[in-house]
């Protein structure tokens, strides 16, 4: 067979093999779960995956060992989906996607760089589910800051906005609690300065001057 021949062979063969992958991202993790039944691939909707950056945990679940995959729909109704970032966690809704059969979506806006963990709970079918996907296994990616991609001005860190704002509330609190001192000692000196004014010793001279007035106001006086 000649190469001229051979060629559009090749290029279809490739064609076929590009449409039928997976449409999901190299880096997500694959698993089988439901005691075998079913493959399930998770990772971020969009990769890679940037702080501040609209996306969304992606979940392609399908019947296993099917090829073509056989997609399982209607699992958005069984299945919880809970994302976690070192302390913090949340519940987030599945939805599924409607041009794209088995494949659900929990829509967030990641606001810190780092490994997250999504968890399913629930069930497909009559099968439990309870798996955690964490990306510091290195099988889908971690979530990376934005300011490589962000043009012509990079936004602030929000975990240094955050640090700064702490700081400034601490400092504003050391100097309102600073002020009520001083007032608080202001207020004890007026206190103070009125009893002291109140309860001096009476002075000599007002007695005798008060004694001089009613001998001057006595009959005969001045004579």
């Amino acid at each position: 067979m000649h190469l001229r021949q051979v060629a559009p062979l090749l290029v279809l063969g490739v064609c076929l093999a590009m449409l039928s992958a997976p449409a999901s991202a190299l880096a997500h993790e694959r698993r089988v779960i439901g005691g075998g039944k079913y493959d399930v691939v998770v990772g971020w909707d969009t990769e890679p995956a940037f702080v501040n950056q609209r996306n969304a945990a992606g979940v392609r679940i399908s019947k296993a060992g099917t090829n073509p995959a056989q997609p399982v729909l209607g699992a958005e109704k069984t299945l919880q989906l809970q994302i976690r970032q070192g302390s913090q966690t949340r519940q987030l809704q599945l939805r599924a996607m409607f041009d794209q059969p088995g494949y659900y979506v929990a829509d967030i806006v990641p606001t810190r760089a780092g490994d997250y963990v999504f968890t399913l709970t629930g069930s497909i079918g009559t099968d439990a589910v309870n798996e955690a996907f964490d990306s510091a296994d290195g099988k889908f990616d971690a979530v990376t800051a934005s300011s490589g991609i962000e043009f012509p001005v990079s936004a602030p860190d929000p975990d240094q906005i955050s640090a700064e704002l702490q700081a400034a509330n601490a400092l504003a609190q050391r100097a309102l609690l600073v002020g009520y001192v001083g007032a608080g000692l202001g207020v004890l000196g007026c206190l103070i300065a009125l009893g002291v004014w109140l309860f001096r010793p009476r002075s000599r001279s007002g007695v005798l001057s008060s004694r001089d007035a009613a001998v001057r106001r006595a009959p005969g006086a001045g004579l």
